[in-house]
C-alpha cells in the first residue's frame, strides 16, 4: 500500500496522518507476520532514531481504536498487530510460534441475538505443516 492510499485511507476515517501513523501502517501492510511492539519498534528506529516505544503503543493502539488495524492476542506473550481488518482468522503454530491467517467464510452464533458484537476472533493452535514434519 502506498503512503498516498494510507493517507486517503485515513482521511476516509478522519483519521489524522501523521508520519509516524503512516510509516507503522506501512510497515503492518507489508509484513503480514503480525509483528509485535518490539518488532515495530525496531523497524522505526531504522527509519527514525529519535521514535520512543511510547510513540509506538500510541500509534498503534489508536490505529486500532480507529478499527484501521486488529490487535491479535493468540500469543500469551505479548500483543501481534494485523492491517488485515477483514473477517478472518488466525492459526499459531506451537513448533515455531508462527501466526497464519485463514479464511472464514461466515460465522453463525446462536444464543446471542440481543448482544451488540464490537469484534470477531478466531483462534487455532496445533502445528504447521513444516513443524508436524519434524
Amino acid at each position: 500500500m502506498t503512503e498516498t492510499q494510507i493517507q486517503k485511507m485515513f482521511r476516509s476515517h478522519s483519521y489524522r496522518a501523521t508520519p509516524q501513523r503512516i510509516a507503522i501502517y506501512k510497515y503492518l501492510s507489508e509484513h503480514p507476520t503480525h509483528p509485535d511492539v518490539e518488532e515495530v519498534y525496531q523497524f522505526m528506529l531504522k527509519e527514525n532514531p529519535n521514535t520512543s516505544r511510547t510513540t509506538i503503543y500510541n500509534v498503534l493502539k489508536s490505529l486500532e481504536k480507529e478499527g484501521l488495524i486488529l490487535a491479535i492476542k493468540i500469543d500469551n506473550e505479548r500483543i501481534r498487530y494485523d492491517a488485515d481488518t477483514k473477517l478472518h482468522g488466525h492459526f499459531r503454530c506451537n513448533g515455531c510460534n508462527k501466526i497464519f491467517d485463514f479464511l472464514i467464510d461466515d460465522i453463525k452464533c446462536t444464543g446471542i441475538d440481543d448482544f451488540e458484537t464490537k469484534t470477531k476472533d478466531m483462534y487455532f493452535s496445533g502445528f504447521c505443516p513444516k513443524c508436524k514434519q519434524k
